[in-house]
């Protein structure tokens, strides 16, 4: 793959994280089997199907707490067509269209405080008219700082070091 396309991808989900996704997988796909055969879980003789939906409801959740364990964030630039895409991914299945890509400014690795307290840090790419759009996002410094640096390199536009707070500086690439 040439410099003309860049992936930047969150990679692989750690084994915790795929083991509750299936666990919650396994139990939508019970809860589903359950709602369609008409099974319950306590036998009943009345004829009431509101009970069959808040299977069918509580399958749904699972469904989606799989999906939050599971997917995988990952950006697509093509610089020689100026495009880029934002694709969500789960297992092999892919969400995401390809979207112009507005001429960078500069990328920025920034902390970013969350509402429990605790810091992340964040890769940004800037655009003109003060716009950014965060493209990566992770608790260590190091691994995230790398990840800003590669991308500015490759992406030829300078480097901003925001991890401190009122201390902004330009990195030398």
């Amino acid at each position: 793959m040439g410099k003309s396309k860049i992936i930047i991808s969150e990679g692989v989900r750690p084994l915790w994280q795929t083991l509750i996704a299936s666990v919650f997988y396994t139990l939508a796909i019970i809860l589903l089997a359950m709602f369609f055969f008409g099974y319950e879980i306590v036998p009943s003789d009345v004829k009431d199907n509101s009970r069959n939906f808040g299977v069918f409801y509580v399958a749904t959740a699972c469904m989606a707490q799989g999906i939050i364990f599971s997917n995988i964030k990952s950006i697509f630039f093509d610089l020689e067509n100026q495009k880029y895409k934002e694709e969500y991914r789960v297992g092999p299945l892919g969400l995401g269209r390809w979207k112009s890509l507005p001429k960078i400014e500069y990328v920025s690795v920034f902390r970013q405080l969350k509402e429990n307290k605790s810091y992340t840090y964040e890769v940004n790419l800037w655009v003109k008219g003060n716009r950014s759009f965060t493209i990566y996002e992770g608790l260590d410094l190091g691994t995230t700082f790398a990840m800003g640096e590669t991308t500015a390199k490759t992406l030829n536009v300078d480097l901003l070091d925001a991890t401190v707070p009122n201390d902004f500086k330009w990195v030398d690439l």
